[in-house]
C-alpha cells in the first residue's frame, strides 16, 4: 500500500521506486501483486505521467487511512508492551553474521546488558531491501569505495565497523605447501571456484581484482555459488581456488587446513559497515546506535580504513 501510495505521489514508477529504494522491475511487481490482490487494475499505464483508474481513485483515500491505522495500532501496541523491550533487529550478509557478528558484538557489549537480537542472514540486496522496507532495524554489508555503491542516496546513515580482507585461498598438501598458486609464471589453468555474478557483492569485487591485473589470471571456472562458506567447503576440499573474506578463513588458516596465496595486488581490503534509517528511532535504539558508534571510534585507530559516521546520503 505504501508502494502504491509513492506511485501516486510520483506518478513515475523510476522515481518512486528510487524513492522506496528498490528497483523499479521489483517496483513493478509489487504493484501488480497489489492489483492481483484487489482483483482489479489501479494504475492507468497507457498513459504518462500514470494516472489512477477510477478504482484506483477509489482506492486511494480508504488506502491512505489504513496505512494511517496501522501505523497507530502499532504504535499503541508498542506503548502497550513498554515492559517488554523488542530486539535489535539486524539483516547481515551471511558470512557478517556467521563470522563477524558474534565478535563484534560482543566488544560491542561484552556484557550482554543491553537488549535482545535478532539476525537475518540473507543475500546482499535482501539485506538492503530489509533496512529500507523497515523490516530491520540494522543492515551489515561490505562496502569497497571502487565497488558497486552502497545506499549511495536516500535517508540512510552508516558507521565503519570493521575491515575484513578478500583473499585468495588454497587447501594444502601434506607439506603443508598451497596445491594451487598464483604466481605470474603460472602457466598451468588453476580450478577456480567463483561467487556468482548476479547474486552478490563479493562477486563483483572479485571481478574488480581480476580486472586490475595486468595479465589475465590463469583460471578456470569449475564451480560457482553465491555463499562465501560453499566456496570455503569446496576450497578445503581440493577443488580450486577462491576469493574470500578473511574473518571466515581466519581459523581454517590458523589450523593449516587453508593457506593464502597469491600477492598484495590479489587482496581488496573491504569495510564492513552498519547502516539504519534517519528519522527518530526508539530510546534503546537510539542509545543502541550511541554504544556502537563509541565503539567504532575507540576501534578506529585499529581499523584505518574506516571512516566516522556519514550523514545523509552515503558515498560508502
Amino acid at each position: 500500500m505504501e508502494d502504491f501510495l509513492e506511485i501516486v505521489a510520483s506518478r513515475n514508477y523510476s522515481t518512486a521506486a528510487a524513492a522506496r529504494n528498490i528497483s523499479q522491475p521489483a517496483f513493478s511487481r509489487r504493484i501488480k501483486a497489489l492489483e492481483r490482490w484487489v482483483g482489479v487494475e489501479l494504475i492507468d499505464r497507457s498513459t504518462y505521467p500514470v494516472q489512477l483508474t477510477r478504482a484506483g481513485t477509489l482506492f486511494l483515500p480508504r488506502c491512505q487511512e489504513l496505512v494511517r491505522e496501522l501505523y497507530r495500532l502499532r504504535n499503541d501496541c508498542q506503548q502497550q508492551a513498554e515492559t517488554r523491550q523488542n530486539p535489535v533487529s539486524f539483516s547481515a550478509l551471511h558470512t557478517i553474521a556467521l563470522f563477524f557478528f558474534p565478535e563484534w558484538i560482543k566488544g560491542v557489549d561484552g556484557s550482554r546488558s543491553l537488549l535482545p537480537l535478532s539476525m537475518q542472514a540473507s543475500d546482499f540486496y535482501e539485506c538492503i531491501e530489509a533496512l529500507a522496507m523497515g523490516r530491520s532495524d540494522f543492515a551489515i554489508v561490505y562496502s569497497h569505495p571502487d565497488g558497486p555503491p552502497v545506499l549511495t542516496a536516500g535517508p540512510f546513515e552508516s558507521l565503519c565497523v570493521g575491515t575484513d580482507p578478500l583473499v585468495p585461498v588454497s587447501a594444502v598438501d601434506t607439506e603443508n605447501k598451497p596445491i594451487y598458486s598464483l604466481e605470474q609464471d603460472q602457466q598451468t589453468r588453476i580450478p577456480y571456484l567463483a561467487y556468482s555474478w548476479n547474486d552478490g557483492y563479493l562477486g563483483k569485487l572479485v571481478s574488480l581484482i581480476h580486472a586490475r591485473q595486468e595479465r589475465p589470471l590463469p583460471l578456470a571456472t569449475v564451480y560457482e555459488t553465491s555463499i562465501s562458506e560453499g566456496i570455503k567447503r569446496m576450497v578445503m576440499a581440493g577443488e580450486g581456488v577462491g576469493w574470500l573474506p578473511l574473518c571466515c578463513v581466519r581459523d581454517a588458516i590458523e589450523r593449516g587446513e587453508l593457506c593464502q596465496i597469491g600477492g598484495p595486488e590479489l587482496k581488496l581490503d573491504m569495510e564492513v559497515r552498519l547502516f539504519r534509517r534517519h528519522g527518530s528511532h526508539s530510546p534503546h535504539l537510539e542509545t543502541f546506535w550511541q554504544r556502537i558508534e563509541l565503539n567504532a571510534n575507540a576501534s578506529e585507530t585499529r581499523h584505518t580504513g574506516c571512516s566516522k559516521k556519514i550523514a545523509g546520503p552515503t558515498a560508502s
